[in-house]
């Protein structure tokens, strides 16, 4: 996933779960101890960031994975295949497709797709159980 389509997600207010090791964020524009290459392409995040760099996680763009998008889009979500090299996402209600290059970019234009504001739809995302998850790990931090 790009950065830009990791910063649209956020924007649009996509629901992060717990923060989890493995996925991939991309560090803020400025401040840190992150390199450009870092903040170009991107940082694996690794159980010892959660603990030493949870702030810059939550300031830059996280990346969701498959799991997360598709639980964000909810019962809405109907499909996602692969032709070629080109991944496709579909919905059912309000019927949409999206592209992309991997299944995370398929998935997150599809959510985007979904919860534009003005939809019927727009903000009605499912988080079972993640967020308030997320909610109380964060608590527990405080």
């Amino acid at each position: 996933m790009t950065r830009d389509l990791a910063r649209q997600l956020k924007n649009a207010g996509f629901p992060i779960g717990a923060y989890r090791a493995g996925h991939v964020f991309y560090p803020p524009g400025q401040g840190g101890e992150w390199s450009e290459r870092s903040r170009h392409h991107g940082v694996t995040i690794t159980p010892n960031d959660l603990d030493a760099h949870i702030q810059d996680i939550r300031d830059g763009y996280y990346c969701p994975d498959v799991a997360d998008l598709i639980d964000a889009c909810g019962e809405r979500f109907a499909r996602l295949w692969v032709s070629t090299s080109t991944w496709t996402a579909e919905s059912k209600d309000p019927p949409h497709s999206a592209l992309g290059d991997s299944a995370e970019d398929a998935m997150a234009k599809l959510w985007l797709a979904l919860n534009k504001p003005g939809t019927s739809h727009a903000g009605a995302t499912a988080c079972p159980g993640r967020c308030d998850m997320a909610a109380n790990q964060e608590q527990g931090r405080q």
